[in-house]
């Protein structure tokens, strides 16, 4: 009896829910099941080859990738606080991530080298901990990274540089200390932007520190970007106290000078410093300076009129020292410490006595020369001769006609403090042309014609100026005129100059300030700043103290130059000018900088840390194909499941 099942009979409430049923053959049932075989043998091929580690042979078989010893030098200059084109950080920190994908890349019996402006670890070779421990303390560095030093420092079989190239710093000639058996990696790290504002220098109008009286302070500020910045705000701080502050705006690519007033009060060195607001590079937003109080100015008269104006005009403040001599009575040694000479009407000018002034103006003296009214003038053309003035006498005497000068340009330098309300049809003293001359530095003041009145010099490191007519009133009516007593005072206050410069740069030449008396007290010199005392090369000669910045000194600020326990002065530090100009060389500019003599220097484009790797790998270590079996194993698992799901 056969028994049949019976069908059983299932209601649904829609016949959306019930699916389709797939008819499969058996060619396609086969073929779905040697696709699925195939994918299971792929695997396992490429899953052992993936430990096997195949390779193909790297390109460059002549350098071996293998070194015990790798140099990884990071430039951490403070061009390094500039933000990276694709990454809101700083270059450094970029610079020492990339570093430390380097170092992953060789095996763990390397030992590396870390080198940078302050080397942590002092350079010496160490293991791939500890090197990435360096990487991680790495901070910004006043020191330029010295490519030659880490040259002589590092004779690793390779060696990576990683930096921004700036334009001002690096020069294809910084890597000839590398011999030819060392290669070479430069690898450059891309800039978002290249724009910074920086504080060039700052310089007085005059060198005369007034104490309650108007100074005027120039700063240089430098718009190292491509484009025009507005309202740029500029603060002058002294003594922790703002006395002056102004917005100016910057052309691109250019410096600009702006002029602040300010005052001071009481005695004594003031620390002042200059502010401005820029980001991401901050390092040169500030530019310290010194104000030391002035000294009285020492004049010296040589005339031959006992009684001359001059005697009472300058007797009468007591901020100048005043000597007169006549020209027969001279003491030369005191007159060679003075800060203006003036020649005031001398008939009989001997050859010594011009001798001395031109040595004077060489040296880096000022010398005002007011012609006599008559005498010889052989002593006069030995002078202009020996210091190359074209001027001659005119013979012009009393009788001779007068000629108006000219108002004053309100806008020359030498007349800007002199004016409180400009008057251009002001009433101007007339005066005979005594002395005529051409090609001057400087005319200050004219006739109404255009040939000068009186006129400065510049020779040597001093400056010459010249009167056209004598003071006496038969020949000039300017001794008693409002301008005359201005005129020679500025004069005498331009002569001025600070035994110490208002700043000196950490990376700057040798410094000279005035020195203790031998017989006062011996010792050595020492800058401090807070606790840190660095003792510089010195050397004391002719009453003034040379030395060298010391090379541990890498912060800008205020140091004071001690002896023991005295204090002899305060000096200003401020960092070079070179790191604030961003610019720097593409991977195509820098390949064509090195040229195609250096075959073992080679030159990374400015991409991410995989392009290094790999092109370093490709090179050195071969092409590792291993991730690649691997990537090829997760695919064929990958399709054996799609195959079996959707087939």
């Amino acid at each position: 009896m056969v028994q049949l099942r019976r069908a059983k009979r299932v209601i649904f409430s829609n016949v959306r829910f019930i699916q389709a049923s797939k008819d499969l053959t058996a060619s396609q049932r086969n073929l779905k099941e040697l696709l699925i075989l195939l994918c299971r043998i792929l695997f396992i091929v490429f899953l052992v080859l993936a430990f096997a580690q195949p390779f193909l042979p790297a390109s460059d078989a002549a350098a071996p990738a293998d070194a015990s010893e790798v140099a990884i030098v990071v430039d951490n200059s403070y061009s390094m606080q500039n933000l990276h084109a694709e990454q809101d950080l700083t270059l450094l920190n970029i610079a020492s991530d990339r570093a430390r994908d380097i170092i992953r890349m060789f095996p763990g019996s390397t030992s590396f080298k870390v080198i940078s402006g302050n080397s942590p670890g002092h350079g010496a070779p160490v293991q791939e901990s500890e090197a990435e421990g360096f990487l991680t303390e790495l901070d910004f560095s006043a020191k330029d990274l010295v490519f030659s030093r880490t040259a002589t420092a590092s004779r690793a079989s390779h060696t990576f540089i990683l930096s921004d190239f700036q334009k001002s710093t690096f020069k294809p000639s910084l890597l000839q200390g590398y011999d030819s058996t060392t290669q070479v990696h430069l690898v450059p790290i891309a800039a978002a932007a290249t724009s910074n504002v920086a504080i060039d220098s700052v310089y007085l109008e005059d060198e005369f520190i007034r104490s309650a009286a108007d100074n005027v302070l120039h700063v240089s500020l430098f718009n190292a970007g491509e484009e025009a910045l507005e309202d740029v705000q500029v603060r002058l701080i002294v003594e922790n106290r703002q006395v002056a502050a102004l917005s100016v705006n910057l052309p691109p690519q250019q410096a600009t000078e702006a002029v602040m007033n300010f005052r001071v009060e009481g005695a004594g060195t003031k620390r002042a410093y200059i502010e401005v607001e820029d980001y991401p590079v901050e390092f040169d937003n500030t530019y310290y300076f010194v104000l030391s109080p002035a000294s009285n100015i020492a004049v010296t008269e040589i005339t031959d009129n006992a009684s001359s104006s001059l005697q009472r005009l300058y007797q009468n403040e007591p901020f100048f020292s005043f000597t007169s001599y006549t020209a027969g009575n001279i003491n030369y040694a005191q007159a060679g410490t003075s800060d203006i000479i003036i020649l005031n009407g001398v008939a009989n000018l001997s050859s010594a006595l011009a001798a001395t002034v031109a040595n004077f103006v060489k040296e880096g003296g000022t010398v005002a020369v007011i012609p006599p009214a008559g005498g010889e003038e052989a002593g006069y053309a030995a002078l202009f001769q020996n210091l190359n003035i074209p001027a001659s006498f005119t013979g012009a005497t009393a009788a001779s006609s007068k000629t108006n000068v000219a108002p004053p340009d309100p806008n020359n330098p030498f007349f800007r403090t002199i004016f409180s309300e400009y008057d251009p049809k002001m009433q101007m003293p007339a005066a005979v042309r005594s002395v005529a001359w051409s090609r001057a530095s400087e005319d200050i003041l004219k006739y109404r014609g255009g040939a000068p009145f009186l006129s400065r010099f510049d020779r040597g490191n001093g400056h010459l100026y010249m009167m056209a007519a004598p003071l006496e009133q038969d020949f000039s009516a300017l001794a008693n005129h409002a301008l005359f007593v201005p005129i020679m005072y500025k004069l005498a206050i331009g002569s001025y100059k600070q035994q110490q410069a208002l700043a000196y740069t950490l990376s700057g030449s040798t410094i000279q300030v005035p020195a203790i008396s031998k017989t006062k007290k011996e010792g050595v010199y020492a800058l401090q700043k807070d606790s840190l005392a660095f003792i510089p090369e010195q050397q004391v000669r002719g009453g003034k103290l040379f030395f060298d910045t010391p090379a541990a000194m890498d912060e800008a600020g205020f140091y004071t130059l001690q002896m023991q326990d005295s204090t002899i002065t305060t000096l200003a530090f401020n960092y070079g000018k070179a790191e604030s100009n961003l610019a720097q060389y593409a991977p195509d500019e820098l390949r064509a900088l090195v040229g195609p003599g250096r075959e073992n220097v080679h030159i990374y484009d400015a991409e991410d840390a995989f392009s290094v790797k790999d092109a370093f790998e490709k090179r050195y270590f071969g092409v590792k194909l291993w991730k690649y079996c691997l990537i090829l194993c997760l695919f064929f698992l990958m399709a054996e499941i799609a195959l079996i799901r959707f087939l």
